[in-house]
């Protein structure tokens, strides 16, 4: 018997630390560099098909997700995920077999998960690549804004609102009408700039199930269950006759009211409110971070802050092209 075999007999490695991941790749969400270890070609693949398209845009230091993929003893996962975290660390996980931990000191992240999650690669992206990988972008380079974002002239509008404002429909809307795409539902302003630009995820598109009725193109797109729980259409833009663009500066930020009758319209939006609004989703990772982030947003706030009041989409995006058109 080798001194290397009396070793590990001695000195096993039961908490996996030396677990051995030989499949490696590079991506780059958002533009950021992003370093993913696995010992499963389903994680790679999954990786590939929500982060594949996206290239290089910044040259930070690339974080780093170890992913572990072990032999599965349940039948199914739960379809919630608990999340903590403290100072640097935050450590999200649905059970004993699927979870993850991220140290932002160190843009590492590391977990496990199940072979029957692993095959499953739109819940590996949705509850444990895009978790991980986007928190450490954040917390490393970025400040969160829940929001879609479209082009027109090169004028980038932040269509800001909670969930079910019309955030997505009203960006595929503007899209369709010659905007340029960003994102639907969330973006990352950069905070190392000392501009307004931000980054979203200009290659998918999610639209809730009456989608078709909206839209005649979408009509044989069938609505799927998210990893979210939610029932919607997923469509890569690719797939669609959209311009779209990875980033851009925000020069407006427009509030979305779509319960109003009458004609579309805007007025101004208290700054104070908008910031607020913002700041909301400061709400983990080290105190100089927060701060960073919160600089951040102070910053977004010299942009045009409106709030739209509309019903009809066609009269809402003529309204949004006056405002970028006429700068007020």
């Amino acid at each position: 018997m080798t001194e290397k075999s009396v070793l590990q007999m001695v000195l096993p490695d039961p908490v996996l630390s030396a677990f051995d991941l030989p499949l490696r790749a590079r991506f780059y969400p958002f533009g950021f560099p992003l370093d993913l270890a696995t010992n499963s070609a389903h994680v790679i693949q999954a990786a590939e098909e929500g982060w594949g398209q996206f290239t290089q845009q910044f040259d930070a230091t690339p974080v780093r997700m170890h992913l572990g993929v072990a032999a599965s003893s349940n039948a199914q996962m739960p379809t919630d995920s608990v999340f903590r975290s403290r100072e640097h660390l935050m450590f999200f996980a649905a059970d004993s077999e699927n979870f993850m931990v991220c140290d932002f000191k160190q843009n590492f992240a590391f977990g496990w998960i199940n072979e029957l999650v692993a095959a499953d690669h739109g819940l590996v992206r949705y509850r444990f690549l895009t978790a991980a990988g986007l928190t450490l972008i954040e917390q490393q380079s970025g400040a969160s804004l829940h929001c879609g974002l479209v082009v027109r002239n090169g004028s980038g509008v932040a269509l800001m609102g909670d969930s079910f404002a019309g955030k997505s429909t009203l960006s595929y809307a503007c899209a369709r009408a010659g905007w340029t795409f960003v994102s639907d539902d969330g973006v990352q302003l950069v905070r190392d700039r000392s501009d307004r630009y931000s980054v979203g995820d200009p290659y998918a598109i999610r639209l809730r199930e009456d989608a078709g009725r909206l839209f005649p193109e979408l009509q044989d797109r069938m609505p799927v269950k998210r990893p979210n729980g939610k029932i919607g259409i997923e469509i890569f833009t690719s797939e669609l006759p959209i311009q779209s663009a990875p980033g851009c500066s925000i020069d407006h930020i427009v509030f979305l009211n779509r319960n109003e009758p009458g004609p579309a319209r805007i007025r101004r939006y208290p700054k104070d409110e908008a910031l607020s609004w913002c700041e909301r989703y400061v709400t983990f990772g080290a105190r100089e971070t927060r701060e960073a982030q919160i600089r951040c947003y102070e910053r977004l706030m010299t942009a045009g802050i409106w709030e739209m009041r509309y019903s009809d989409l066609d009269d809402a995006i003529s309204r949004l092209e006056q405002l970028v058109d006429s700068g007020g």
